[in-house]
């Protein structure tokens, strides 16, 4: 039996997050989508209804997180340790990936509205702009709405501060992985102490699970190219949604907007932009293409060969802004052949059937589950308060 300590856990949960809702399995055991379900605004109220489950089930599982690491950094605290391992106590951002609705994730990037088109183009610009050599204006750009739009943490938020616990010696490094884990600490000589991940845990970390939960969630799992399979301890059960799997299917959706998709492409030829295509997944080159405006040292060292990119202006701006101004311009005319030609309402549209499909056979159990953990969360928060 192989135990996992708290800085795998949250490696899954930070790739579950990045994936969005339902993209991940700890298990990889998806279930069966629901029957089908024709799209229209039916589809897009019943689509807006479940996501706000799945938003809220998202928010407990970074509240459950939080308040894990204050019970955790008490027991800590009890025996001593006032420092402790960053790694082990990341912020959760499930609720981050999911909060613009049931269109967070949706392949829409291509044709925005004509309302984010003016402010923020396709925001390809937020992927370059703390390269600016203007410093100020990332802090200009990046303002709250434009960081919730695209997703966008702020750099103190992300950003581990480990020189507190990189100022202690590697005898201290030792006892509190001890404590933490409830198995000594196995030297790793470059490295120094680390958690034994053969070890049962113990220590704090099960404390805080008994406290909480009662007991460790355990997750199985199949052996690889002959390998023994075994067994790895979660703090909690996870949410239904990560038992979907991939459901998700851009293809199928492009297929079934194609006629929307020979209309939008027919609007962009007559407005002047004849090079550009989407693929059957809604994709355009469009990062590449402003961003060897934005950077182009960085696509000169490491750009991409087999891309094909559609000609730039014959005079590119030399500033950012002014770069900025033709990726907004653009943007404006791809929203408005968006719009002329029903695409963006039919991707909206087809979007919200897909994710009725696989939400409303699991709604029952993942409102259970979004109960069952507030109740958890409640525990904790009396236990705090002792």
């Amino acid at each position: 039996m192989r135990l996992r300590t708290g800085r795998a856990l949250t490696s899954l949960a930070v790739v579950c997050g990045l994936l969005a809702a339902g993209a991940c399995s700890a298990e990889d055991s998806p279930e069966a989508a629901g029957t089908a379900v024709e799209p229209g605004p039916d589809a897009v109220s019943e689509a807006e209804r479940l996501y706000q489950i799945v938003n809220e089930s998202n928010a407990i599982t970074d509240e459950l997180t939080e308040i894990e690491h204050r019970v955790t950094k008490r027991c800590l605290e009890d025996e001593g340790f006032d420092v402790h391992d960053p790694m082990e106590f990341q912020k959760s951002h499930t609720a981050a990936y999911t909060a613009g609705g049931y269109l967070s994730g949706a392949p829409l990037w291509a044709v925005p509205t004509a309302e984010a088109a003016e402010q923020w183009g396709f925001g390809v610009w937020t992927e370059f702009v703390r390269n600016s050599a203007d410093e100020d204006l990332a802090e200009e750009l990046l303002t709250p709405e434009a960081m919730a739009a695209f997703v966008i943490f702020d750099e103190e938020d992300m950003g581990l501060d480990t020189s507190e616990w990189d100022a202690q010696d590697a005898d201290y490094h030792a006892e509190w992985i001890e404590a933490y884990t409830g198995s000594p600490a196995i030297d790793e000589g470059v490295k120094g102490p680390e958690p034994d991940p053969e070890a049962p845990l113990g220590g704090c970390w099960l404390q805080m699970v008994e406290t909480m939960y009662g007991e460790p969630y355990m997750v199985s799992y199949e052996g690889e190219d002959g390998e023994e399979g075994g067994e790895f301890a979660e703090t909690h059960e996870p949410s239904p949604v990560l038992a979907l799997g991939e459901f998700e299917d851009y293809s199928a959706l492009f297929d079934a907007v194609r006629d929307e998709v020979d209309a939008f492409e027919s609007c962009l030829i007559d407005g002047g932009y004849a090079d550009w295509e989407l693929d059957d997944s809604f994709n355009m080159p469009l990062w590449q293409y402003f961003g060897q405006m934005y950077d182009p040292a960085y696509f000169e060292e490491y750009g991409e060969e087999g891309i094909e990119i559609p000609e730039g202006p014959e005079e590119v701006p030399a500033d950012f802004m002014g770069v900025l101004e033709l990726e907004r311009a653009m943007a404006v005319d791809f929203a408005a052949c968006g719009q002329e030609s029903d695409l963006r309402p039919a991707i909206e549209e087809g979007w919200a059937a897909m994710l009725v499909e696989a939400f409303q056979p699991i709604e029952t159990d993942l409102v259970a589950w979004r109960d069952t953990m507030q109740g958890h969360l409640d525990n904790a928060q009396d236990y705090l308060q002792e």
